[in-house]
């Protein structure tokens, strides 16, 4: 009975085995010599391999580069302003930020926090529910977070005043014509962070009560955070629409009572007083 031979192992096969610590880039730390497009920090004359720490770390010093670094900036640039266009919220709040809050301690240390944990606050699909008097900057305070969520995180946005929504949807019943506006309610099921601002003031008719309903259930089960303003309680707010829809944003939001009167038009008088 013939004995089955060993097959013989090459001389270069042993040698790749036994010298080389990556046997994808033989320790240079490229994958090939062809040129390659990373996205954000412009183009590479060879690939870097990403099997191997040399070729990590050579990746890692190759974005610090100042051309590289230029090219991070606008294109990090360029991705903030298309966020902000697509936001749909009003120029006036364009220019809200965190600091704009330094008058009311209490809030601006809230939101700072909610922006340093967005890593974890983010797949617990957490938000707030600002609630209060009409003036008391509930809007502004949303209309913060929403930019520095844009240009801090990349995070997508939708901010809606819910009356100028729901109008705009109507308007779409019964046409044939293309409008973005008649997917409304799909995106915002699905948007990244959902703001709504002055839930409830609108005429809550059976139909609008129950695409709500599906909004607010939907964001819930998949863990997508929301942002609600509203001159309501919850507890009057699951009168106004369900009862479903107050327990779920009790579940999934925190509840901040705005009482300070006139707060909007004292922001509104910094931030003039900042641009002129």
């Amino acid at each position: 009975m013939s004995q089955k031979q060993a097959t013989p192992t090459s001389s270069s096969e042993t040698m790749t085995k036994l010298e080389y610590k990556c046997t994808t880039c033989r320790d240079c730390g490229f994958e090939d010599s062809s040129g390659i497009h990373y996205q954000g920090y412009g183009t590479s004359e060879k690939r870097f391999c990403n099997d191997c720490e040399k070729g990590k770390q050579m990746f890692r010093e190759w974005v610090e580069l100042p051309e590289q670094r230029r090219h991070f900036q606008k294109y990090k640039q360029d991705k903030i302003e298309r966020m902000m266009r697509l936001s749909r919220l009003s120029p006036a709040y364009l220019n809200a930020k965190l600091e704009d809050l330094k008058d009311n301690g209490a809030l601006q240390k809230t939101c700072k926090m909610y922006l340093e944990n967005w890593e974890k606050i983010k797949p617990l699909g957490l938000g707030y529910y600002f609630w209060g008097n009409v003036g008391a900057g509930k809007t502004y305070t949303a209309a913060i977070l929403a930019n520095e969520l844009m240009k801090r995180h990349f995070v997508e946005v939708l901010f809606l005043k819910m009356p100028e929504a729901v109008a705009r949807i109507k308007k779409t019943f019964g046409s044939d014509k293309q409008n973005p506006d008649k997917d409304l309610f799909d995106k915002m099921r699905e948007v990244e962070m959902l703001i709504l601002d002055d839930l409830g003031i609108e005429k809550v008719s059976d139909w609008l009560a129950d695409e709500i309903y599906q909004v607010v259930e939907h964001r819930y089960s998949n863990n997508l955070p929301m942002i609600i303003t509203s001159n309501q309680s919850l507890s009057d707010i699951g009168q106004v629409y369900r009862e479903q829809v107050a327990s779920r944003l009790t579940q999934k939001t925190k509840s901040i009572h705005f009482t300070q009167q006139d707060k909007r038009q004292k922001l509104e008088e910094e931030v003039k007083q900042r641009l002129f």
